[in-house]
């Protein structure tokens, strides 16, 4: 349903059809769910019964996925990853095969050029290029792109190499982690003009077209969002500013809630007391008198 809900909505970022896709998908009816899911039911069993007799070639997994990895580089050589020099050598655009053809020529016609000047010089030609001339260019491509994918279809790699003949590093890719639960206390999330407009419109069209597929009803409600007058539309994309109003202050409100939810924080241990009395200024004893005479007169008594 993608390219059919892509061309009933051209304005659609790419987040808003997702979302738009998975509000289309649960207003479908029991049945028609449950067509949704024997096909992909059919699917998994006929996918099980292929995966259990396949064999995979040289740089393929189990599953016949390409062994791609954080790659070992050549050093000097930034970011391009070492690569078997026995492996075919990519196809090029037309573009490219023009630009390697002209270089020469365009050097000795502008002497003076930098690389710079000389690749725009070069963008700029080849826009310029008749229909007929960038034709032949476009054939080139074609017979070079024909050329590396018979080369590719016999090539083995070597081991140690994935199935473009780059060099595999030790470690695989991270696998992308789930997003945990959403916790149901949160916020919703502010909908968009649009989805205000079908949730409105959704009923009329059901009550006009009794028993309506739901492919068509997407059509449906997306020609009349087009035709929509500007002032209407405006209506719905102010219901939309203020449920992003509404959203941001319940958001403040939940942020408020779980921090004030955190326990609070262990009391600090007391402080160790410590004495300062071997600090205090103590006076020097009084120096000692020495009487020399004092022995003579014990001596004589």
């Amino acid at each position: 349903m993608r390219a059919q809900f892509k061309a009933m909505n051209p304005g659609m970022t790419f987040g808003q059809l997702a979302k738009y896709t998975s509000a289309m998908y649960s207003d479908l009816s029991q049945s028609e769910k449950e067509a949704w899911l024997a096909r992909a039911e059919a699917d998994k069993s006929r996918y099980l019964q292929q995966l259990a007799s396949y064999v995979p070639p040289p740089g393929y997994d189990s599953k016949g996925d390409a062994i791609v990895s954080p790659m070992y580089t050549r050093p000097g050589r930034k970011g391009k990853p070492e690569r078997d020099p026995n492996a075919p050598k990519r196809n090029l655009s037309a573009y490219l095969l023009y630009q390697n053809g002209m270089r020469d020529q365009f050097k000795r016609e502008n002497p003076g050029m930098t690389f710079g000047q000389l690749a725009k010089y070069t963008s700029h030609m080849y826009k310029n290029l008749t229909p007929d001339e960038k034709a032949t260019w476009e054939a080139r491509a074609e017979q070079d792109k024909a050329r590396f994918d018979a080369e590719m279809a016999v090539y083995v790699p070597p081991p140690g190499h994935d199935a473009r003949g780059i060099l595999i590093a030790d470690q695989l890719p991270k696998k992308r982690t789930k997003r945990g639960p959403r916790d149901p206390a949160a916020p919703k999330r502010a909908s968009g003009a649009y989805v205000f407009f079908t949730n409105e419109m959704r009923p009329r069209v059901l009550k006009e077209y009794p028993g309506i597929r739901f492919v068509e009803l997407g059509k449906v409600m997306g020609e009349r969002w087009r035709a929509l007058p500007p002032e209407e539309k405006r209506r719905f994309e102010d219901m939309a500013s203020e449920d992003k109003v509404r959203f941001q202050m319940e958001m403040q409100e939940y942020q408020a809630t779980q921090e004030a939810a955190q326990p609070p924080p262990p009391p600090s241990p007391p402080p160790i007391p410590v004495s300062y009395e071997h600090l205090a200024y103590q006076p020097p004893p009084p120096p000692h008198f020495y009487d020399p005479y004092a022995a003579h007169y014990h001596h004589a008594a």
